[in-house]
């Protein structure tokens, strides 16, 4: 029996990470560990929580989670506890570089410490910052560019563990970079679910700007099972040009090859809720420092892993919606406990964000 330490088990990606794993390992012992930050929500492990054992620990915190990895002394490790959130990042940045920095490198010094068959660090498209105008995407040799305090603290995070991988070439550790996700348990502080709670609310959506920023979409169920496929990998050793050469690490970026605006996603979830986009949706100021456009090429996982998205974009997004609606109680919960979690830029006080 193989047992796996998930951190930010209780956040979005994270949670169904944990739901998917213990349907493809019905025998693995899973330790979801988080510490319930702002997008911690205790809850989301609910339908798994008699088959999980639950730590509540902060990974930047070294003694703490050296003492869970000899308490469990797991065998798989996958790290995505982060805090995720641009416009919170940009209110309260030093949160953000705590857990996206040195919760990457502590995770990466405890399975060094206490070694593991396998670790996978899951960072972001958003290191790479804003595609240039001519490009086509990012790739795993793309330069790391980030350009707002979110994605600044999880590149910090991947040049630490970049500097493990060549540094302690005797570790498994590898890492993904993951477009957008979308999916059920995803905070309402994030477009879609924001638009899908607004209006079974009777609030039009917000939409930032003109709403053409353009991203690439990816369900939260395929990101899990890339990353599942990552950390499983028999992978050759890393070579000495890997110096010179990122595209030879143990990086994989996961995509489905699907470019949406934000704007054509808030109609689309208007019009699956039987709404008209025309009377839903509102544009309100952009935040600051908003990337355009930014896409990564899913090749390398798609041809050395044999991986490939299985969901239709348009029915994800329909059974996105429907998830939301049928879970009512659940975000509704979370409303109350957090308050309103859309942002409005055009507020000149917008109060500190907290860790």
């Amino acid at each position: 029996m193989s047992v796996y330490l998930v951190t930010g088990a209780a956040g979005f990606i994270g949670a169904n990470y944990v739901h998917r794993l213990l349907e493809w390992e019905t025998a693995a012992e899973v330790v979801a560990v988080d510490y319930i930050g702002f997008a911690g929500n205790t809850a989301n492990l609910d339908p798994v929580a008699d088959r999980v054992v639950f730590e509540q620990a902060d990974i930047a915190e070294l003694e703490t989670m050296e003492a869970v990895y000899r308490r469990y002394r797991p065998d798989f490790v996958v790290n995505f506890a982060a805090e995720s959130h641009n416009d919170r990042a940009i209110l309260g940045p030093s949160a953000f570089m705590r857990s996206n920095a040195l919760g990457a490198q502590v995770m990466a010094e405890c399975s060094r410490l206490i070694p593991v068959r396998s670790h996978v660090h899951v960072s972001t498209i958003e290191v790479y910052g804003e595609l240039a105008a001519g490009n086509q995407w990012f790739t795993e040799r793309s330069s790391l560019n980030a350009k707002t305090p979110y994605s600044a603290a999880k590149a910090a995070g991947d040049q630490m563990v970049r500097a493990y991988m060549q540094t302690y070439p005797e570790m498994n550790i590898r890492m993904t970079h993951c477009a957008n996700n979308y999916g059920p348990y995803q905070l309402p502080e994030k477009l879609i679910p924001l638009a899908v709670t607004n209006v079974l609310r009777g609030r039009k959506v917000p939409v930032y700007g003109d709403g053409l920023q353009s991203r690439d979409w990816l369900h939260v169920t395929d990101h899990c099972a890339a990353v599942h496929r990552v950390l499983h990998a028999e992978l050759d050793a890393i070579p000495a040009e890997a110096a010179t050469d990122p595209g030879l690490l143990p990086i994989f970026d996961i995509s489905a090859r699907c470019e949406v605006t934000n704007l054509d996603i808030a109609r689309m979830v208007v019009t699956t809720l039987g709404r008209d986009p025309g009377a839903w949706i509102e544009h309100i100021p952009d935040r600051p420092n908003h990337d355009r456009r930014y896409l990564i090429n899913p090749e390398k996982i798609e041809s050395q892993l044999g991986w490939q998205p299985t969901h239709d974009f348009t029915t994800g997004i329909e059974d996105t919606v429907t998830w939301y609606a049928e879970h009512r109680d659940w975000w509704e919960q979370i409303i109350a406990d957090k308050g309103e979690l859309g942002f409005d830029w055009s507020r000149a006080a917008a109060p500190r964000a907290s860790r």
